[in-house]
C-alpha cells in the first residue's frame, strides 16, 4: 500500500510539472499585442503613463495635469518625461509640438516644427481636435507630414490610462 501512495505522490509530481509551462510565449505574445495596439493618436488622462514609439526617440511620459478644452481651443496638456528634467506644457495657445533634438526635448510653436519637422515626437491637437487632450504623431497633421515628420506611435501604460 505504502509503494502505491508513493507512485502516486510520484504521478501526481510529474503531471504537475507537465501542466506549467513557460511564460515567455506570453510575454512575447503581450509586447507584441501592445506594438499592434499603438496608435498615432490618444487621448491621455491627467496621472496616465504612456509610451510613445517611433523613428525620432522611443520614450514614456506621464500627464501631470490637463485643462481647457478643444472646444474653446484653451486646452493645456503638462507632461514629466522619464529622463528628462522637469515638466513640458503643450498647449493650444502656444507651444503645441514636443521636440526632440538630439540631446533634449523642448516644446515648439507651429514655425519652429515646420522648420525641423523630423524631430517632432507629438503633438498636441489643435483646429482638428474632435475631443479634449489628444496627443498625436506629428504624420497626423497633413502640413507636417509633407514637411518630412516621422511617425510616433502610442500606448497606454497604466490602469488610469486606460479608463
Amino acid at each position: 500500500m505504502k509503494k502505491i501512495f508513493n507512485l502516486a505522490v510520484i504521478l501526481a509530481a510529474l503531471m504537475g510539472a507537465a501542466t506549467f509551462t513557460s511564460c515567455e510565449d506570453d510575454e512575447e505574445e503581450a509586447t507584441k499585442k501592445a506594438e499592434e495596439q499603438a496608435l498615432t493618436e490618444i487621448q491621455v488622462v491627467k496621472g496616465g503613463e504612456y509610451s510613445a514609439s517611433g523613428a525620432v526617440k522611443g520614450f514614456t511620459f506621464k500627464v501631470t495635469s490637463v485643462e481647457g478644452s478643444y472646444l474653446s481651443k484653451d486646452q493645456v496638456v503638462k507632461l514629466e518625461i522619464d529622463g528628462f528634467d522637469g515638466e513640458l506644457t503643450l498647449s493650444d495657445a502656444g507651444n503645441s509640438y514636443l521636440m526632440w533634438t538630439g540631446s533634449q526635448f523642448i516644446t515648439a510653436n507651429t514655425a519652429t516644427a515646420s522648420a525641423d519637422a523630423k524631430s517632432i515626437v507629438m503633438c498636441l491637437a489643435c483646429a482638428n481636435s474632435k475631443a479634449d487632450y489628444t496627443i498625436t504623431s506629428a504624420t497626423v497633421n497633413d502640413t507636417m507630414n509633407k514637411l518630412g515628420a516621422l511617425e510616433t506611435k502610442f500606448s497606454k501604460n497604466n490602469r488610469k490610462a486606460n479608463k
